[in-house]
């Protein structure tokens, strides 16, 4: 009978054990809660085994409760164990009997073994091992038994000759029974989280993982490899990998599979792979086996990168590149060019005043004079691809700006092409030189009109956009924030692809020898760069296409459009002007040019001569005119340096193209003066005037 009731006890122990499990799935042990429960749990099953107790003398009666809370204490900690040893306590004194206090004694030395015992095993980090419980399970019940020889009336001896062998021999068993049903369910909980965890990371991570069996099919994708390929997961799982290459990939792949066996793993390499539609694209991938004990290969397992996207922000940097670099070129070119064609044009005007308009020679001059002023509409082109054109920028409402050109577009496009005007009301206002979007309508509006053969349309329509990452992502050179939209869409021919990859590049151009220069669209590209902006080209061959510009929203209030006031008669000047300019052709023009205005000028082709003469001349200098790259000293420098002891003198700066001397990506500072080479001898006069009659600096 005894051993049916040690039976019964240790059933209700592994019965805890399950419950015990279910407990800590549903309020892990590291929580306050779930220890308490476990506590409540382990101190419940305690109870009720002493409910039915083996019952071996009046008043003193044996149960499992010393593996219960001993086991409570080793797995779950103090509070679990102070719960236990509370509730059987209670329940032993309640039951009462001669046996009571040693019963109640009895409880409180086993926790602590408990308690000792885990802190030397840890059981949450490494699992017990049967030894380990054993004689765990061994120390708990000579304990036990040691202390029922304290029974009063000499109860002890006999009780531990009835109990002690059957004791003994079972309940060490069932305590590594239930041990390793209690370690090896919380270890397997921590794996199966550790799993599901390691699963939704893979599942849910922006870089394809793919695994496979050693024939090469598919066990498990996440969804980024499937979604890369265009597929559902469920529809690669069991596929073979040869579902996603072509046949011109698969021999590639095979060679992969094959260092995989022979190898264990591949390297970080570009593999060509196809999606379900046909197209191809490239992965960037590494690869390991994954062995079993005797080492032979259980699965193969990959991690992919999508290079589309990549690829296509390569392709668009090499194109940044290549145009900041032809920019750079287009801009030191231009401005040599500029100093050469302002000595032309202005050796042109100077000998076309000397000859009478009857001498055979005037018309002569004349087509001088037209080809050079050809010849500087080119390179200002060239300055406001490569960004270096200079700029007053005026905070404007497009739609004004617009609606003020749409009178010369007309004339500009001809009458076989209607020109439709769609305005976005209330738009926000932008910070750009009116002039500039002049030449952005002149040139899509040209282009538009050559795109068109016979009848067509071209539509011109403001509007409002604020773009988002996602946006931004999808298109290149776009950047997230609030932008004012231009757009000049028409119904021509449209472009392939080829022609949309070269479309802002300096001189390329599809149209006939002799009826473009190839630098239309490189200038509104360079104007709409240089006022941090961006274009974006849709474009359907047969459809027609549509350039729509953002320009970036301005903070602010638009100033009003003002009606240029009418020319005046400039007068002669009687001031002295000090000229520094190091390219000497251009310094005798410009001096030439003055001189017969009527003005002194002090003529210096260095920085350093410039304030020699300065500083040896008596009478005041009015004004200052520079070249702005100069060698040894900047014109601005220049200025600096004779302010201090001229400090009411004007300065007026010149060059080919704007630097960041006196601009920052060709705006000129506030209150500075720039005349832009070449210029005539009417626009250096007026400019000239202009400056000196101004305030005071």
């Amino acid at each position: 009978m005894i051993y049916v009731d040690l039976i019964l006890n240790l059933t209700l122990l592994v019965s805890l054990s399950v419950v015990s499990g279910f407990i800590d799935n549903r309020w892990p042990r590291s929580s306050r809660v779930g220890v308490l429960l476990q506590g409540g749990l382990f101190g419940g099953a305690a109870v009720i085994g002493m409910l039915r107790p083996l019952t071996l003398a009046p008043g003193v009666i044996f149960d499992g409760r010393s593996v219960m809370v001993s086991l409570g204490a080793l797995f779950f900690g103090p509070w679990a164990a102070a719960v236990a040893c509370v509730m059987t306590g209670a329940s032993r004194l309640w039951l009462g009997g001669a046996g009571a206090l040693i019963g109640v004694l009895v409880i409180v030395p086993v926790a602590g073994i408990g308690l000792l015992a885990r802190a030397r095993l840890n059981p949450e980090a490494q699992p017990p091992s049967t030894p380990q419980l054993y004689v765990f399970g061994l120390a708990v019940h000579v304990v036990m038994l040691a202390l029922l020889f304290t029974q009063p009336g000499g109860a002890g001896p006999s009780v531990v000759k009835q109990i002690g062998l059957p004791v003994m021999l079972l309940y060490p068993l069932a305590t590594i029974l239930a041990g390793k049903i209690l370690s090896d369910q919380f270890h397997a909980s921590l794996a199966d989280k550790a799993l599901r965890q390691f699963k939704t990371i893979f599942d849910t991570a922006n870089f394809g993982a793919v695994i496979t069996d050693v024939k090469g099919a598919l066990t498990y994708v996440n969804g980024c490899f499937a979604d890369a390929h265009g597929y559902q997961t469920a529809e690669l799982i069991g596929q073979p990998l040869s579902v996603l290459h072509n046949e011109g990939q698969r021999e590639h792949m095979e060679r992969l599979l094959h260092q995989l066996t022979t190898e264990g793993r591949f390297g970080v390499q570009e593999v060509e792979h196809c999606r379900r539609d046909g197209t191809t694209f490239q992965m960037l991938m590494t690869g390991s086996v994954v062995r079993d004990a005797s080492g032979a290969p259980q699965c193969f397992t990959a991690t992919a990168i999508d290079m589309t996207r990549s690829k296509a922000l390569e392709s668009q940097l090499r194109q940044a590149q290549k145009m900041e670099s032809v920019g750079r070129l287009a801009g030191g070119v231009a401005h040599d060019f500029n100093n050469m064609l302002a000595v032309i044009l202005g050796h042109t005007e100077l000998a076309l005043e000397s000859v009478d308009a009857t001498h055979p020679i005037h018309g002569d001059l004349e087509e001088i004079r037209k080809a050079a002023e050809r010849s500087t509409a080119l390179t200002r082109q060239l300055l406001a691809f490569a960004r270096k054109q200079p700029i007053a920028p005026k905070i404007l409402n497009l739609n004004e700006t617009v609606e003020g050109m749409l009178k010369m577009l007309r004339r500009l496009i001809g009458e076989d092409t209607a020109l439709a005007w769609e305005p976005e009301s209330c738009l926000w206002p932008v910070n750009v030189d009116p002039s500039q979007i002049d030449q952005i309508l002149a040139n899509l509006c040209v282009n538009a009109r050559d795109a068109i053969a016979g009848v067509g349309k071209v539509t011109i329509e403001t509007g409002m956009a604020t773009l988002d990452e996602a946006y931004c992502a999808s298109h290149a050179g776009a950047v997230p924030g609030d932008f004012v939209r231009l757009a000049v869409r028409d119904d021509g021919c449209g472009m392939d692809e080829a022609t949309q990859g070269n479309l802002f590049e300096p001189f390329f151009t599809t149209k006939q020898t002799g009826k473009g220069t190839g630098l239309g669209l490189a200038t509104v590209y360079g104007i709409v760069k240089q006022n941090n902006g961006f274009i974006d080209v849709h474009s359907e061959q047969g459809k027609g296409t549509t350039f729509t510009i953002y320009l970036p929203r301005h903070a602010g209030t638009t100033e009003p459009v003002r009606a240029s006031a009418p020319a005046k008669p400039v007068r002669p000047g009687v001031e002295t002007i000090l000229l520094a300019e190091d390219e000497p052709t251009m310094l005798a023009l410009t001096r030439t040019m003055l001189e017969r205005q009527g003005y002194t000028v002090l003529a210096a082709s260095t920085p350093g001569a410039a304030i020699r003469l300065a500083l040896e001349h008596y009478g005041k200098i009015h004004l200052l005119m520079t070249d702005v790259v100069m060698p040894g000293m900047n014109g601005r420098d220049l200025a600096r340096n004779l302010l201090s002891s001229f400090p009411d003198m004007k300065r007026l700066f010149m060059s080919g193209y704007t630097a960041d001397v006196i601009a920052k990506q060709g705006v000129l500072d506030e209150g500075v003066h720039f005349i832009q080479k070449p210029f005539s001898a009417a626009a250096l006069a007026d400019k000239v005037r202009a400056v000196l009659e101004e305030g005071p600096s």
